[in-house]
């Protein structure tokens, strides 16, 4: 993995990676499960704190969830997010599994856990609204991994991985759209056309995770595609690295 280290404000500052993981969530908790996620953190990166991202199609909203820690991120997500205008209220834990998580990737359990577990039905716009409100984190010791868990009944059909061609044209339509509306900033016809693409409710718990990630990565393809097997199953660990 590159060098993270990079120069900001005149300071030396790690810029973290964002991560997209797409995974049975069973098959995260095991030994190769965990050696695999300790493969995708740089061992000399500083991890303060880790922000899941995830999804629940029977949400009415977005809800933070505290793992652990005095709850300090979780408000101050809160916070970000109520001046973009989303209702989020913050809960205790449901389950030890995403403290477990945090501390397998950074091999020491961070000042904070905390989950963001996002609706479906909003607009794809609305969820890069919040990329950018997460981005905030990415310079403050945060690590931002977006889980996309496949649960074990989920249809292997139905469910695109990060390798299939799919997912991965959709991300490159991603982003030769973005370009396409800068360049046509000043067009009125290129906001109409983005703003018809972006006001269509997302019902797929899949892209509502991705669509933030691909905010948070810079509105860009990842640098990044991995995959890891995890036992003899035919269990995987699928994702993307936005490393800058």
């Amino acid at each position: 993995m590159a060098n993270l280290r990079k120069n900001w404000g005149g300071s030396n500052v790690t810029k973290l990676p964002v991560l997209y993981l797409s995974c049975e969530t069973q098959a995260l908790t095991g030994p190769r499960g965990q050696s695999s996620l300790r493969r995708l953190i740089q061992e000399d990166l500083r991890v303060d704190s880790v922000a899941f991202i995830t999804s629940d199609s029977g949400a009415g909203h977005p809800e933070i969830f505290r793992q652990c820690g005095k709850g300090m991120l979780a408000r101050r997500l809160q916070s970000l997010m109520q001046h973009r205008g989303f209702e989020v209220s913050i809960s205790g834990p449901q389950g030890p599994e995403l403290k477990m998580l945090a501390e397998s990737m950074t091999q020491l359990l961070p000042e904070e856990v905390i989950e963001l577990r996002l609706n479906t039905g909003m607009t794809s716009e609305r969820y890069r609204d919040i990329g950018l409100c997460l981005e905030t984190l990415r310079d403050q010791g945060v690590l931002l991994i977006c889980l996309d868990r496949m649960e074990s009944d989920d249809s292997a059909a139905s469910h695109h991985q990060p390798h299939d061609v799919y997912i991965r044209k959709l991300i490159q339509q991603w982003e030769d759209e973005q370009r396409w509306v800068k360049a046509m900033s000043g067009v009125s016809i290129a906001k109409g056309a983005a703003n018809s693409g972006r006001s269509v409710p997302v019902a797929d718990p899949t892209l509502c995770v991705l669509n933030t990630a691909f905010s948070l990565g810079g509105m860009k393809v990842p640098q990044r595609l991995f995959g890891f097997s995890l036992d003899e199953d035919s269990e995987s660990l699928a994702g993307y690295g936005w490393m800058h």
